[in-house]
């Protein structure tokens, strides 16, 4: 809008001096226009329009340029047996008189043979044989014996003692309310092992197996 204004202007302008020095000679005429106008040509010249050149734009600043840093490779691991092993070698493990998968068993017939740790170069530990007889008080037929070949066959020392049980005997006294709880012995039974509602696996006088 600005710019539609100035040029009418400027061509009334021009229109006026036009006008104005009309009767004026070419010099005169000349010596007036070229004191408000560059590039008037003198009498008996030809004006040359000459291509306008503007400024060379500025250019643009350097993008800053950020180099990814490259994703490390994730490489899963080759699953040694399929998510369903467990489902498959159970039925073909021996079961107790309950029904129950008896792993003992399944042990000691080489059915089964656990690795030492989750730890690849987790090392093997033997076995440490040693019974030790559990007694209530006052209920000697529901005695159990705690056989500690059969547990360390499967595990280490440190997995029990002493955070669940302390190392002397009658230390710790255990009743069937804490394995209900999921304490004492039913850390692993109900879990990883036969439950420990299964009554005659550990109190003999029941007439439980193994």
């Amino acid at each position: 809008m600005r710019s539609a204004v100035f040029l009418a202007i400027t061509m009334l302008l021009l229109a006026s001096i036009d006008g104005l020095f009309s009767g004026c000679s070419q010099d005169t005429r000349y010596q007036v226009l070229s004191f408000f106008f560059e590039g008037v040509p003198k009498p008996g010249e030809k004006s040359e329009v000459k291509p306008m050149v503007g400024r060379p734009r500025r250019p643009p600043p350097p993008v800053a340029t950020v180099t990814p840093t490259p994703t490390a490779e994730v490489v899963v691991a080759k699953e040694e047996h399929g998510r369903d092993w467990l489902a498959q070698l159970l039925p073909k493990l021996p079961k107790d008189k309950s029904g129950k998968p008896d792993m003992v068993r399944a042990l000691n017939e080489k059915l089964i043979s656990p690795k030492p740790g989750i730890d690849p170069k987790a090392k093997a530990q033997a076995p440490f044989s040693l019974d030790v007889d559990l007694v209530p008080k006052g209920q000697p037929a529901m005695k159990v014996v705690f056989s500690h070949k059969y547990h360390t066959q499967w595990m280490g020392c440190p997995s029990c003692h002493p955070a669940l049980f302390k190392m002397k005997k009658g230390a710790d006294e255990i009743k069937m309310a804490q394995l209900y709880a999921g304490k004492s012995c039913a850390v692993c039974h109900g879990k990883v092992a036969f439950p420990a509602t299964t009554c005659a696996r550990c109190h003999k006088g029941m007439g439980g197996g193994k």
